[in-house]
């Protein structure tokens, strides 16, 4: 079931029953991701169970222990202890001082498995909650990978980064304190409750008065958390966005001498985030004073009750003591509450994510690509990246298997959007591509691409040595491999002369090398992925006249038996193309060879005597062709 989308100012407006119909849907899910360590989570389980069932042995220790003390040298172990270990029950205070000493010494031993069970309550919940964390984390980092180029054309990288590391943080915090507490404090308030009846009934249904209203300032201060954890959150997704924006575009930053706004905007946003948590912990903290003096008017009412009723002291201190010991329990529990409504717009948001579907899937019978030849055929193809506005119209084009296909026209003309939808980045709203005979549709994402090699003129490398940038496109690829794709790509060179060779990291984007050499390493990846498919994209944009002739024969071997799509703004790049195809505003003007095109004094001639600047008519010789820039 899809998780409904709840914003802050939903959450700020809820009634309590309205809130707690929004939450169950979300925790349900968040609880059920506790299923593969159900194990671990028994253990959490019973410890906290444990612990509050000493909770209760410790009133009834108080009172025994205070008797003992103040009894003068009388006092005998109660018959319930007689009966379950006869030899103690029959010993008296006055039998020796390390009898009483014994009997002092049950309250530090009551406390050291009382810690400990709460030890290992915690332990146990947190290792648990610790791997939910990773599960989730891992699931949405898969699922927002697998999402459709359009979700990320619409999205917030500083978004993405927050739902996924933050948001996923605080809906694992919400699970470790609601699991850490929902058995282990009601079993220790039952079960001292029961304590309490047992020992005085009158006594501690008189302090039922007192309980109910500490729940008060919980109920004051609810609203107050709701509204700031959700703005907090909100405050907290913006922070990201101006980190990732600023770090992302420094270049731009520095060149237009932005530091100062950056920081600016960067202060305004975080002072928003201090604010929103002043807000929630001063609602958090707030709360724990008034409970505690609410709390001390039922301490002041037991003395007078225990005054007036003759109560003897063992029972009023341990009276006392248990409901002492009641009001952290009550405590954490009411945390539960106000930490369930500070984390329910991060964990919501969380399983909004999980929920969306990609806009393009494989097909349930989709199976994996299996290429014969490379035949690429586009039929009727229509394509627009918003509704009303068609970036394609139309298509019919045949590419045969091994022959080389350069795109020309002017920006915009449509010829990168062919290229995205061969690679099924987007989905055509009419017509087919098939590959082989076999549409794109029927077959598997992961295998088309596979298949398909690309070099773009906006090349990106990973903040990693050379050698696993260049490795990226085939993981599996040996050392030796990867030195044969860069001295393909004319890349060895410029690699040897680095103080670590391969084993050199480029920083950022590959920050530390040139635009030219950060051209080879991608062209060296293309190599290194021996794809049956090419498809470059203004590849040889970013190199020097000397540069483009190496890469340039690299590409023919490369494109030797292959089928090859390059775009091209260079006319010499594409003279010895099988076919020309021109494109103009998303249409196929004409299709053919350099010499067909050139003497129909087309749009294709337009485009030559601009690039080339010859009077009209006028043809630069082939040779000539070949070696200009």
């Amino acid at each position: 079931m899809a998780s409904k989308k709840i914003s802050r100012k939903d959450i700020a407006k809820m009634s309590f029953g309205d809130f707690l119909r929004a939450s169950r849907e979300p925790y349900r899910r968040l609880f059920s991701y506790l299923r593969p360590y159900r194990l671990r989570f028994g253990l959490g389980i019973l410890f906290g169970a444990l612990y509050g069932g000493v909770q209760a042995l410790m009133i009834f220790d108080v009172r025994i222990v205070t008797k003992a003390v103040f009894s003068g040298g009388s006092f005998q172990l109660p018959d319930a202890v007689s009966r379950w270990w006869p030899g103690v029950g029959e010993l008296r205070v006055g039998d020796g001082p390390w009898v009483l000493a014994a009997i002092c010494a049950s309250i530090p031993a009551l406390m050291l498995v009382r810690g400990l069970c709460s030890y290992l309550n915690s332990y146990f919940m947190l290792w648990v909650s610790v791997r939910v964390l990773d599960d989730i984390r891992t699931q949405a980092f898969r699922h927002a990978l697998s999402q459709s180029l359009e979700f990320f054309n619409q999205s917030k990288a500083g978004d993405l980064v927050q739902t996924v590391f933050n948001q996923t943080r605080m809906a694992q915090q919400a699970l470790t304190t609601i699991s850490g507490d929902i058995v282990k404090q009601p079993i220790a308030i039952l079960s001292a409750l029961a304590t309490l009846f047992y020992l005085d009934w009158r006594f501690t249904l008189m302090s039922f008065v007192i309980f109910p209203l500490c729940l008060l300032p919980v109920v004051l201060v609810s609203r107050k958390v709701r509204k700031a954890g959700a703005r907090e959150e909100e405050e907290a997704g913006q922070l990201m966005v101006i980190m990732h924006e600023a770090f992302a575009g420094v270049r731009v930053v520095k060149t237009h001498a932005r530091e100062d706004f950056e920081a600016a905007r960067f202060n305004a946003a975080n002072g928003q985030i201090m604010a929103f948590i002043m807000r929630w912990r001063k609602a958090m903290e707030m709360s724990g004073p008034l409970v505690e003096t609410i709390a001390s008017l039922g301490v002041a009412a037991a003395l007078l009750w225990a005054y007036r009723n003759g109560m003897g002291y063992e029972n009023f201190i341990a009276l006392t003591g248990g409901l002492v010991l009641l009001y952290p329990a009550f405590k954490s529990l009411s945390r539960i509450y106000l930490t369930m409504q500070k984390c329910l717009a991060s964990t919501t948001k969380v399983f909004e994510l999980l929920d969306r579907k990609p806009a393009i899937q494989d097909a349930p019978d989709a199976r994996p690509l299996n290429f014969a030849r490379g035949e690429i055929v586009f039929e009727g193809v229509t394509f627009g990246y918003q509704s009303d506005r068609v970036a394609v119209r139309g298509i019919d084009l045949k590419i045969p298997a091994g022959s080389t296909c350069a795109l020309v026209g002017a920006s915009g003309s449509g010829k990168s959007t062919l290229l995205a939808l061969l690679q099924r980045l987007y989905e055509p709203q009419s017509g087919s591509i098939r590959i082989d005979g076999q549409d794109l549709r029927s077959v598997t994402q992961a295998s088309l691409r596979e298949h398909i090699a690309t070099v773009s003129q906006d090349t990106f490398l990973f903040h990693d040595t050379i050698a696993n940038n260049i490795r990226y496109g085939r993981l599996d690829a040996s050392d030796a491999e990867v030195r044969a794709a860069a001295a393909q790509a004319h890349a060895q060179g410029f690699i040897e002369e680095k103080p670590q060779g391969y084993a050199t990291v480029i920083g950022d984007k590959g920050s530390l090398l040139s635009g030219g050499q950060q051209q080879r390493v991608s062209i060296a990846r293309a190599l290194l992925k021996n794809a049956p498919i090419l498809l470059l994209d203004e590849a040889t944009s970013a190199l020097d006249s000397e540069s483009e002739k190496q890469i340039q024969a690299a590409l023919e071997t490369l494109s030797s038996g292959r089928t090859v799509i390059a775009i091209a703004h260079r006319l010499s790049t594409i003279l010895k193309a099988d076919q020309i195809v021109v494109m103009e505003g998303g249409v196929i003007q004409e299709i053919g060879t350099h010499q067909s095109l050139f003497e129909k004094s087309g749009y294709y001639r337009r485009l030559y005597d601009l690039q080339f600047h010859q009077h009209p008519g006028e043809e630069i010789p082939l040779a000539e062709l070949q070696s200009a820039p």
